[in-house]
């Protein structure tokens, strides 16, 4: 193999697939990535055999060929390196990096020791915006149980039904539900578990990316297709909660609280709480908002705020850490509570932004 490439975009490229490596490195092939010569590109793989990461780099090339490099060297090396111009030349398992003024040799493992990254020939099942998935994955991942004795809780519920696509999340103690509206409407209905941790890297991709994620799907595998690079992974067996029975469809009372201000008055309670499970207490009034937590051994703080009501008067506990999750995902100035009663599910969710709905199981408390 010998080519040469732009280091900037090797640079960018690597890092691309190189964060997956080392979570799961049970095989030393797994700390490796892998470069190939590819119709004219350089394709660069990372696998720890429930993701799979590919991207393509252009390049100059002279000599076909393809090797595994120990990822974290050869990462470091061109990321460090600030010449223009790369050259790469494999001679044998040893691959020779060379520039205007810097120069390694990096040893690897023959690339027919890497692990086959599937492929998903299936017909495209939806395509969307990237900001508008980028969006919804940082507002909903928060809520993923980290518990594994429920494996279908670790995951994200992925559910297409013709021109809309709806992402889900829930630990039992809180749930996130983000609505997309497609332009085009999906190829055929699917319910689905995709990891969480396919989720975030989905995520810190996305942000690289300006253009459309195409979708595809087959069997117990997705693809994520942007750009010059795709991400591929294993979904979760099992069937996610039918969540949407967690979701009060009415309530007796609904409150308008600036979110900042609310976030404040949680946050300074917190600070009282925390040898009380983060256990506040939250009196809704006409016009204000009790804010209050007790610590036997610090003493006690009550704050105020003003609201805008509607029905009911309330009071009600919640985890003060669950309620700043939710407040900190949301960029409107102001937030809708809706409650029925200090037993029942309450819904969270912005006041115009229609896409997102949070809902948190308030805590029982003694009078």
């Amino acid at each position: 193999m010998k080519l040469s490439c732009n280091q900037e975009k090797l640079n960018k490229s690597l890092n691309i697939v190189n964060k997956i490596i080392g979570v799961r490195g049970t095989l030393p092939i797994l700390n490796n990535i892998l470069l190939a010569t590819d119709k004219g590109r350089l394709k660069l793989a990372s696998t720890d055999l429930e993701i799979g990461i590919t991207t393509w780099v252009g390049a100059k090339i002279e000599i076909e060929g393809s090797i595994t490099l120990p990822a974290k060297v050869l990462t470091d090396f061109v990321g460090t390196n600030d010449d223009e111009k790369i050259d790469l030349e494999l001679k044998e398992t040893t691959l020779e990096i060379k520039s205007n003024k810097y120069n390694a040799h990096i040893k690897g493992i023959e690339s027919s020791e890497f692990p086959l990254i599937p492929e998903i020939k299936t017909d495209k099942l939806l395509s969307l915006p990237v900001k508008l998935l980028q969006e919804a994955i940082r507002k909903i991942l928060f809520s993923v149980a980290t518990d594994e004795t429920r494996p279908v809780l670790t995951g994200v519920y992925f559910v297409v039904d013709k021109n809309t696509l709806k992402l889900a999340t829930t630990d039992s103690y809180r749930l996130a539900e983000a609505t997309i509206k497609l332009e085009q409407s999906a190829t055929k209905s699917a319910s689905i578990i995709i990891p969480s941790r396919t989720m975030s890297e989905l995520g810190r991709i996305l942000s690289a990316v300006n253009s459309n994620v195409d979708v595809y799907l087959e069997e117990n595998q997705i693809l994520f297709m942007l750009g010059d690079t795709q991400i591929i992974s294993r979904l979760i067996e099992g069937n996610f909660p039918d969540y949407t029975q967690i979701i009060p469809k009415d309530h007796s009372s609904q409150f308008e609280v600036v979110t900042n201000e609310l976030a404040k008055v949680v946050k300074m309670a917190s600070f009282f709480a925390r040898e009380s499970a983060n256990n506040i207490k939250l009196n809704f009034t006409d016009n204000e908002l009790l804010v209050s937590a007790v610590s036997p051994q610090l003493g006690d703080n009550v704050s105020k705020i003003p609201i805008k009501s509607e029905g009911e008067n309330l009071d009600i506990a919640f985890n003060a850490k669950f309620v700043l999750d939710i407040l900190g995902i949301i960029d409107e100035e102001s937030v809708i509570v809706e409650a029925n009663g200090k037993l029942q599910p309450t819904i969270i969710k912005p006041l115009k932004d229609k896409k997102f709905l949070y809902v948190v199981m308030p805590l029982r408390v003694d009078e």
